[in-house]
């Protein structure tokens, strides 16, 4: 669960400066509608490529980018869009509330993408402990137990 908090964090916190740098610090103002949308869509798949290879290369988890496209997508719109265009200026603490907010939008984007993976991961562990139970053949007659009613060693305690 806090692998996906975490990674969904770190999607903002990028998506964030990506978007302080570029479009406040710098000014970049795409000249149409098409170049607006292809520097939106690159922020957003930059950012979630960047958590997942960054997750793997420190060996603390493989998020899925199934995830991570709609918390960067969601975190563009809510917190980060509107923040940048109410920006009074360029100034280093402009820049840093928008940082911030965009890491607090990317963990209160994967708190559904958390909660879906820990119910999944719960409910794959019941299946896994209802397949370790073994029956024997045991035949009850007259009540009689008939057949080997001994434990049966798994092979986890082998």
């Amino acid at each position: 669960m806090k692998q996906t908090l975490s990674a969904g964090a770190g999607t903002g916190a990028i998506l964030a400066t990506l978007v302080a740098l570029i479009m406040v610090k710098i000014g970049l103002e795409p000249p149409s509608l098409e170049g607006a949308l292809a520097i939106f869509m690159g922020m957003v798949l930059f950012s979630a490529f960047t958590v997942k290879k960054i997750s793997q290369a420190m060996d603390y988890c493989n998020p899925s980018l199934k995830q991570l496209f709609p918390i960067s997508f969601l975190t563009f719109f809510l917190p980060i869009l509107g923040i940048t265009f109410g920006a009074p200026n360029s100034d280093l603490d402009t820049l840093l509330t928008i940082i911030a907010m965009g890491t607090v939008g990317g963990l209160f984007w994967s708190i559904p993408f958390a909660l879906w993976n820990n119910y999944r991961v719960r409910s794959n562990n019941s299946v896994i402990d209802r397949q370790h139970n073994i029956t024997q053949n045991i035949t009850i007659q007259d009540s009689v137990v008939m057949g080997n009613v001994a434990n049966i060693a798994t092979e986890e305690e082998s």
